[in-house]
């Protein structure tokens, strides 16, 4: 995967860190054509969520709305299932699940979810469960 992952903050502080939620009013202003990550290689456990991002409304019809998350584990994780979670505000007890990732890996262990019509403010993602203790990767790209 790409290592070349950016993303811009407006806040006061430097943007968090790819890993475990920080709290509310602290998510990355996602652009379009842009990628940050949510974890990075991170050994996350079971009902940990990440990061979330504040996705940019897009400015013209000819760009889609949609937005894309591509999950890998380091080794093979075992029974897992990664739910995709979005909120009008950065608040954990707002986020609802929209989608979930639970089998369809290639054989890097990599799978997607692709949104292909997005109107939510953030985005996140949360480990709802894995069977091995294996790393784990989330990229999302606006």
């Amino acid at each position: 995967m790409s290592s070349n992952a950016t993303s811009f903050y407006l806040g006061p502080t430097p943007p968090p860190a790819p890993g475990v939620y920080p709290g509310s009013s602290k998510a990355w202003l996602l652009r379009e054509n842009q990628q940050a990550y949510l974890f990075q290689n991170q050994a996350i456990t079971a009902g940990q969520s990440s990061i979330a991002v504040q996705l940019e409304r897009i400015r013209t019809a000819s760009y889609p709305w949609g937005v894309s998350f591509a999950i890998w584990f380091a080794a093979n994780p075992g029974a897992f299932q990664v739910d995709v979670q979005t909120a009008d505000l950065d608040q954990d007890s707002q986020f609802v699940t929209i989608a979930s990732l639970t089998g369809g890996l290639n054989a890097s262990n990599v799978g997607r979810v692709e949104l292909p019509s997005f109107w939510a403010k953030f985005a996140r993602v949360k480990l709802v469960s894995i069977g091995n203790a294996v790393n784990s990767s989330v990229l999302v790209t606006r």
